[in-house]
Order: C-alpha cells, then sequence, then structure tokens
C-alpha cells in the first residue's frame, strides 16, 4: 500500500494522471460530437440515396409500360387488323393470326397477345389466354373495363380472366381499343404480360434485409407484393393503403414513387440495415481511433510529465549519484528554487570533490609507480649474456650475425623500456618475443628450437605488454637448458571475450607445490623463475585486466611445462 502511494506521489505521475483525464475528457466529447453529426449525414445521405433508388425503380417500370403502349398502339393501327375487323368474319380474323404471333415474340415477357372484335371472334397468339367471349362484347364486364382502361395496365384480377392464386400465373394486361375510319368500335387489342416482369426491375432495389416494395393503383388495389398473403388480407390491405411517404413502419421508411404511363405508385419500405451497419463501423472506427488517441495521450502526457519534472528529477539522481560522479548540475529551468538547490549542490560536490582528487592522485601515482618498476625489472644477465654473444661473434667476423643480434636486441628493449605504454597489440607482442628467440637462437644454437602458431584475427587485439617474454624466458633457463634442449611452442585462443595465450615447452618440468609456494609467499619475498619473476606478471596481469585474469601453471617433472595466460581483450 505504501508503495502504491509512494508512486503516485511523484510529480511526473501526478502530472500525467492530470493530463490523461484531461485528454481523456475530450476525446469523449470530440468522439461524441463527430458520432452525432456523421450519424446524421449517414442518414440523410442514404434517405436520399434510397428516395433515388425508388424513384429509378419507377421510371424503369415506366418507360416498359411506354414501350408496351406503343407496341398496342401499333397493333391496333395495322390497317390489315382494322379491315379484318371491319369484316367482323373468323376467316377475316385468321388472316391476322400470324401478325399476331410476331407481336407476342417481339418481347419474352409478353406472354399473350389477342385481338377480340365486338362481335366475339379473337385471335390469340396462345391457345392457354382464357377470356369470356359473346356476339356482344360490350355486355362482357372484362372487355368493357378493357375500353375503359384507356390504355393503362391492370392485374389479371382486374382484367379480362378469373384471379388465380399461382403467382406464376399471374399477368399485367395492357388494352387497346380499335376504332374504324369513321370513329366506330371494331374490337380490342389484349396483350398478357408475365407478372414477374415487375420483378426483374426491382430486384437490384437495395432497401436492406427487412425491406420490400409493394405497387398500389390509385383506387386502393394491390397489384404487386411480395407477401401473396396480402392480396388475400383485408387488414393487411388496409395498412397498406393508409402509407404514406415518409411514413415509418416497424421502425421502416416508407418511399413513394409514382409510376407514369400507369395509375400506380411504387412503395419502397426500406430497413434501416445500411444505416445500422454504417453506424456501427463507425462506431467501430471511432473506438479504434479513440483508442490510439488515448495511447497518445498517455504517451505524451508520459513524456511531458518526464520534461517538466526532469529539473527535479535531474537535481535528485545527481545527488543520489553523489558517490559515483562528482560534476557540476547544470539545469537551466529559470526556476529560482530549482537553481538555488543546484548551486548549494555545487558547492558541496566542489567541497568533496577537492578531497577525493587529492586521494586518487596519491593511489594513481602509487599504481603507476608499481607498474613501471614491474615493466623495468629486465634481467641483467640477459643483456651481459647478448653483448657478450655480439663480441665472439665479431671476433669471428660474423658480422651479419651481429647485425641481426644487435637489431634484435634494440628492437626488444624499445618496447621494453617504453614505460608510457601498458597495453601493445598482440602482434606487437608476439614480435617481441620473436625478437627475444632469436637472440637465445644465437646463444644456444641446436639446443633451442621454436615454433609460434597463427593468431590469426587476434594479432590486433589489445593486451598488456611484456607478458610472454618473461614466460619463455622461464621456459628457457629452468625448462630446457637443465635437460640439455628442447622445444618452446607458443599457441593462442579466443574464449568469448578473453585471450588465452599458451606457452609449452618439453624441458625439464618441476613440482607445482613450488609454484602453489611461490604463489603464498610474502610481498618482500622475491622468488625469480627467470629474469621477471612469475609472480611479477601475474601480478601486473590482475593490476591491468582484473581479478581472475593472470597465469596458470601445469608441469610434470621430466616432461615439460605449460603455462596459461588469461587476459582480457582491451575495447
Amino acid at each position: 500500500m505504501k508503495t502504491r502511494l509512494s508512486f503516485f506521489s511523484k510529480l511526473h505521475v501526478r502530472t500525467a494522471l492530470t493530463f490523461l483525464l484531461f485528454s481523456l475528457f475530450i476525446i469523449a466529447l470530440l468522439s461524441g460530437s463527430i458520432y452525432h453529426f456523421t450519424s446524421d449525414m449517414l442518414i440523410k445521405d442514404d434517405v436520399m440515396r434510397t428516395r433515388a433508388m425508388v424513384n429509378q425503380t419507377g421510371e424503369y417500370i415506366s418507360s416498359y409500360l411506354e414501350k408496351l403502349r406503343a407496341f398496342s398502339n401499333i397493333i391496333a393501327e395495322h390497317k390489315d387488323i382494322k379491315a379484318a375487323l371491319a369484316k367482323s368474319s373468323p376467316e377475316s380474323l385468321e388472316s391476322i393470326s400470324s401478325l399476331i404471333a410476331l407481336a407476342k415474340e417481339s418481347d419474352s415477357r409478353i406472354s399473350g397477345v389477342a385481338v377480340v372484335s365486338k362481335n366475339g371472334f379473337a385471335i390469340t397468339s396462345d391457345s392457354d389466354m382464357s377470356m369470356t367471349l359473346s356476339e356482344d362484347m360490350m355486355k362482357e364486364d372484362w372487355y368493357k373495363k378493357a375500353i375503359a382502361s384507356n390504355r393503362m395496365p391492370m392485374l389479371s384480377e382486374t382484367g379480362h380472366s378469373a384471379f388465380a392464386t399461382d403467382k406464376s400465373k399471374w399477368t399485367i394486361s395492357v388494352y387497346r381499343e380499335i376504332i374504324g375510319k369513321n370513329n366506330e368500335h371494331l374490337g380490342v387489342v389484349l396483350m398478357d404480360i408475365s407478372y414477374n416482369f415487375i420483378e426483374d426491375y426491382i430486384k437490384n432495389l437495395d432497401l436492406g434485409k427487412r425491406g420490400y416494395v409493394y405497387i398500389m393503383s390509385e383506387s386502393g388495389d394491390i397489384i404487386y407484393h411480395p407477401d401473396v398473403t396480402v392480396f388475400s388480407d383485408m387488414k393487411k390491405g388496409e395498412e397498406l393503403k393508409s402509407l404514406m411517404d415518409g411514413d415509418i413502419k416497424d421502425g421502416n421508411v416508407v418511399y413513394e414513387a409514382t409510376v407514369n404511363n400507369s395509375t400506380w405508385k411504387l412503395f419502397g419500405v426500406a430497413a434501416a440495415d445500411n444505416v445500422k451497419l454504417l453506424q456501427n463501423n463507425l462506431t467501430k472506427t471511432i473506438f479504434i481511433l479513440s483508442f490510439f488517441l488515448v495511447l497518445l495521450s498517455i504517451l505524451v502526457g508520459i513524456i511531458a510529465s518526464k520534461r517538466l519534472s526532469k529539473p527535479i528529477t535531474e537535481l535528485k539522481l545527481a545527488m543520489m549519484s553523489l558517490d559515483e560522479k562528482w560534476n557540476h548540475i547544470t539545469i537551466a529551468t529559470g526556476i529560482k528554487e530549482v537553481t538555488e538547490l543546484e548551486n548549494e549542490y555545487n558547492r558541496l560536490i566542489d567541497r568533496i570533490k577537492a578531497l577525493t582528487e587529492n586521494i586518487s592522485k596519491e593511489e594513481e601515482t602509487r599504481r603507476q609507480f608499481e607498474l613501471k618498476m614491474l615493466q623495468s625489472q629486465i634481467n641483467p644477465h640477459f643483456l651481459y649474456n647478448t653483448l657478450d654473444t655480439i663480441l665472439w661473434l665479431a671476433e669471428l667476423n660474423e658480422n651479419e650475425s651481429v647485425i641481426k643480434v644487435t637489431s634484435a636486441l634494440g628492437r626488444l628493449l624499445r618496447l621494453s623500456l617504453s614505460t608510457e605504454l601498458d597495453f601493445v597489440t598482440l602482434k606487437e607482442e608476439i614480435e617481441h618475443v620473436k625478437n627475444y628467440l632469436e637472440i637465445q637462437k644465437f646463444r644456444y644454437e641446436d639446443m633451442l628450437m621454436y615454433e609460434i602458431g597463427d593468431a590469426g584475427k587476434l594479432e590486433n587485439a589489445t593486451v598488456p605488454k611484456l607478458i610472454i617474454q618473461p614466460i619463455v624466458e622461464n621456459a628457457i633457463y629452468h625448462g630446457l637448458r637443465p635437460k640439455g634442449g628442447g622445444k618452446i611452442h607458443i599457441s593462442f585462443e579466443k574464449v568469448e571475450k578473453d585471450i588465452i595465450i599458451i606457452v609449452s615447452d618439453n624441458g625439464k618440468g618441476f613440482d607445482t607445490e613450488k609454484l602453489k609456494n611461490e604463489k603464498n609467499c610474502q610481498p618482500n619475498t622475491k622468488v625469480r623463475l627467470g629474469g621477471i619473476g612469475l609472480k611479477n606478471v601475474d601480478h601486473r596481469i590482475e593490476l591491468l585486466c582484473g581479478k581472475g585474469y593472470g597465469i596458470n601453471i601445469t608441469s610434470v617433472p621430466d616432461k615439460g611445462t605449460e603455462v596459461r595466460i588469461k587476459v582480457r581483450e582491451r575495447e
């Protein structure tokens, strides 16, 4: 509990939470406004789109009806048909049967074409066309209604045949009166069109899953409805008659369109599916956008709070790192209290720094002095023996050998006496050992053989200097010489970030207990196994690389010795 209270009491946390709460309020306000205005716009757009589709569907049906009226006019005005009707004989009507059949075949939606005379004679394109005929057709109800229809389309129920319950047999009929030269009545042209032609025009009208279209005449007769039961259900019929443009029925909006060239009106009952889908998508979009805005607000709040609390945080961190850094704090905030704390802290640092610097200088001076002393411990016996070798080579007039030994000695001393360097490349260290071995080779000749392995990519690695030559010197004086000669082998390994240098010989070897005694001896006891003691090398590596680094010796009497030098590669 205390940890939570401590967390929320931090300045940058409180600042971030305040910013986040304010951002949430703004995001909620904007999201609500955007949803409200966009939703209204979507509803208006859907209303306009749906109304346009309903009107366009009405125009399509009207255009087709106009085509049928024009077609019926052509038949009614044909001179051969008028002539046959004027004779009023079956033989004359039979002569125009080919014209009737041709008219029917001109449009796949036309299910039948008939020419009926006033005397009850009829020529049809389809034997299935059933109608009541008599010698005086003016007494037949359907015939009178056909003349009175004024070329307006009618459903078959109100036309020339009885109404059928099978929807596939329904037809829409168009009638045209045929008038003679003296304006006398001769008969009628009857065209039956498949009821499905209406569905052909409305099937692409998108009114939603629960939406539908119905057509009603001016007299209130239902011409088309997808639900067949409506034609026999008086209650449903009355409900449809009462609907007008803009009404809302069961959550659906009613759109009305006039079908020209008829007495029909087309009604589209549109469900709100599309609008709801768009509103749902809008909600999801706003939610996702709000989610990312909240994330952005959190990010901005964290960054802003960090920046606002940065001066105090920096001052706190600087004071917490008092034991690690001793630099002055510079916090350009313009805040008086923070500046005063900064100045006071800097004065405190100056006082502590002066004390610690004096201590550090003394320790560094002592450390450098110790390293230089260790590096300068070159065996005077080696110099004496080398100069003695040069002398007897000169006496034997071996001038080239004198030059080689002298050059090797010069290169050897150059690296050994360069006290300003603590580290060299492994390549330089190998070159130093080669110079030493070359000098010793002149002295011991066939008694000394050596082999230096390929360092490869490790040649450019940086290692403490003068760490291999003392080991090689120790191997010569205490391993090979007592045995009367032998071979020294130097190889290199890379283990993670450490470099292992292996110096092995097949000399006399020794008891490793002696080495343990040397390691455990007092600092002022000078146990030497060569020109520079092994303890010297081990101690120097530990000073430069840290604990865990140094030399490890394994030896078997009369078999040989292996020295593994472990150093850390310097970055």
